[in-house]
């Protein structure tokens, strides 16, 4: 017996050094595979357990790789702003799955970033993961998946309003803000004013390098409302009342002007009700309908729209007063009610336009042990909801 104890002891050996070796022999390609389906936040902390992680997850590959991961698990992003401590959380929840065909759910928040100033307000709708946030002549871009914050130079206003915007040009993979400061002066215009603006464009970046580049277009019209703004496909488009539409290439820097349908109220409507339909600009109207307008061709401003019964449901849940906004990819839109006292639920709604009917309501609850630890209360809060948020691990 102990002659057979003898003979086992070295093949279990070389079994266990076999074992050892085929551990060590998973591909990187593979490992690499796995991390992609992390949580942003596994990976940052990730980073900091040796430079093999750090120096692999800051690689654009796997940035980018990421990015696509995260865009098949799309989140809802609520900048949450509470009225009685001046606080600003940015919060995110699952969307709603489609494929469970459930009528309703209820989803909980997650807290992902505190913007520590309290008149930094959020005012672009994330493009990518990244949020643009405007305080007097002071504009940053957030990251809430990494936390980071990076301060653009301050522009001078003038005692005008100034508006920023945050685009992508996915050619030159570069974030962009577009800054627009109208100044009204004291001399008599078209509107009773002299209205002049100015368009000033910045690279983001964490370099030292960052400047606000004027941009030069004498065709356009003066005009003094600044409302919406959303970039598709490399374009930033903001609503300038008349029922105008702003036009900013991202990557040539160029602006141009789109004329909404004359039939159409939606460039008109506060708040702005623009949205990506498919990768193309869209916007809806309602009063006793609802039309949902498309364009088709931007250079040739040709529009299409779809009509439907605008739901009695959502009259009497939301009264007069409606939000529609999302990425309309699979035909659905979200409709909300932009503001939602504390200790109440905060539901959104997904409206179909083929079945015109509404076929998902969503519950987003604020967790009690967060709410307790910020000291939020009764006290009204402002959430806006935007769908269609990704975690980004970039950092710029």
């Amino acid at each position: 017996m102990e002659g057979s104890k003898r003979s086992l002891s070295p093949r279990l050996g070389r079994e266990q050094d076999h074992a050892d070796n085929h551990t060590t022999t998973i591909p990187f390609d593979l490992i690499i595979e796995i991390l992609s389906f992390l949580p942003a936040k596994s990976l940052i902390r990730l980073q900091s357990g040796s430079k093999l992680w750090f120096s692999t997850i800051r690689t654009k590959n796997f940035i980018d790789l990421f990015l696509a991961r995260s865009k098949t698990r799309p989140r809802l992003l609520l900048p949450y702003m509470h009225v009685e401590s001046k606080k600003r959380f940015i919060l995110s929840a699952p969307e709603h799955n489609k494929e469970e065909d459930k009528s309703a759910s209820t989803v909980t928040l997650r807290h992902d970033m505190t913007i520590l100033d309290p008149l930094y307000y959020v005012i672009s709708r994330p493009v990518n993961g990244l949020i643009c946030c405007v305080r007097d002549s002071s504009i940053s871009v957030c990251n809430p998946a990494t936390r980071q914050i990076v301060k653009l130079p301050d522009v001078t206003c003038n005692g005008g309003d100034m508006y920023a915007r945050l685009g992508y040009d996915p050619v030159e993979d570069q974030y962009k803000v577009l800054c627009v400061m109208i100044a009204k002066l004291n001399s008599f215009g078209p509107y009773g004013q002299d209205i002049r603006q100015e368009h000033l464009v910045c690279t983001v970046t964490s370099s030292e390098k960052q400047e606000w580049r004027k941009i030069e277009n004498s065709t356009i019209d003066s005009y003094r409302i600044f409302s919406g703004g959303i970039c598709i496909d490399g374009v930033i488009y903001y609503e300038i009342g008349q029922s105008r539409i702003v036009r900013f290439d991202v990557r040539t820097e160029t602006i141009t002007i789109i004329q909404a349908p004359e039939e159409s109220d939606f460039a008109t409507t506060f708040p702005s009700t623009l949205l990506n339909y498919k990768g193309k600009l869209g916007g809806v109207d309602y009063k006793n309908v609802m039309r949902l307008w498309i364009l088709e061709d931007a250079e040739k401003q040709e529009w299409s729209s779809m009509t439907c019964e605008f739901p009695s449901e959502l009259k009497c849940l939301l009264g007069s007063y409606v939000v529609c906004k999302g990425d309309i990819h699979n035909g659905e839109l979200m409709v909300f009610h932009p503001w939602s006292s504390s200790l109440k639920p905060f539901f959104v709604w997904y409206y179909d336009f083929k079945k015109e009917s509404i076929i998902r309501k969503v519950e987003i609850k604020v967790d009690g042990e967060f709410r307790r630890i910020h000291g939020i209360g009764e006290k009204t809060c402002q959430m806006l909801c935007y769908p269609g948020y990704f975690e980004n691990i970039r950092f710029l």
